[in-house]
Formats: C-alpha cells, structure tokens, sequence
C-alpha cells in the first residue's frame, strides 16, 4: 500500500497530479477482474493519463506499470503492465499507478487487491488523502 501525502499546503499542479492518478486507479481499480489482461488493465490507466494530458515523456509522468502479482515474492506475476497476463480469481495484485516530474513532484497510490470474478475486492483500507 502507498499513499502520496503531504503536510500543509499543496500547490495547485501537486493537487492537479494527486487527482490525474487517484482518476486513473479508480479506473484501473474498475478493470480488473477475472478473464481481463493485465495488459488491457495497464492500458485504460495509460489512456487516462494521455486524456487528462500526462503523457510520458523523457522519463516524466507515468514511467512504469500499472501493477504486479503479490505472493511469497513482493513483485511477481501477473504483471499489470504492456505485456500482463490473464487475470484468474485469487490472483492478489497491485494497482499503483504514478506521474512523476522533476519540476513539480511524484503522486503514487496503490492498492492491494484479489482479483474475482465479477471484478475484485480492495485489501487497502486506507483512504486517499493529499494534504494532511
């Protein structure tokens, strides 16, 4: 579990960052469930990105996957990422979506989930805050 936070004041390209990947993990969040790729999860965050205007570039913005399994090892498969597998029920993935850039910052947050049938349940039960 990861939580981008911050003590005091945020700027406004910090608080326009924080909602870009909270919108893209809820979407990624959505997509997972059993019989879906991870590759197909690691495109709709992608593609989120690229609509809000974040797309990567020059090693800035989203600049690695969507996700990994979590197991006996903390980054396994499957891979929520360009070349992710099938997605089956019990699966316990990641899905930690980030933008970063020198000039303003980083934002990550991730979740642990397991994946089901009809989409997943969300292990992290921390809430979603920037500014605390």
């Amino acid at each position: 579990m990861t939580r981008t936070v911050l003590k005091g004041e945020a700027s406004p390209e910090a608080v326009e960052l924080y909602e870009a990947v909270r919108t893209a993990q809820d979407a990624g969040l959505m997509a997972v469930k059993e019989g879906v790729s991870g590759a197909h999860v690691h495109k709709i965050v992608s593609d989120v990105f690229l609509e809000l205007g974040y797309p990567e570039k020059a090693g800035c913005g989203f600049t690695h996957s969507t996700g990994h399994g979590v197991g006996l090892e903390v980054h396994e498969r499957p891979s929520l990422g360009e070349a992710g597998e099938i997605l089956h029920g019990g699966h316990v993935v990641t899905v930690e979506p980030g933008l970063y850039y020198p000039d303003v910052g980083g934002v990550r947050l991730e979740d642990l989930v397991v994946v089901k049938k009809s989409g997943s349940d969300n292990l992290t039960n921390f809430e979603r805050r920037l500014v605390l």
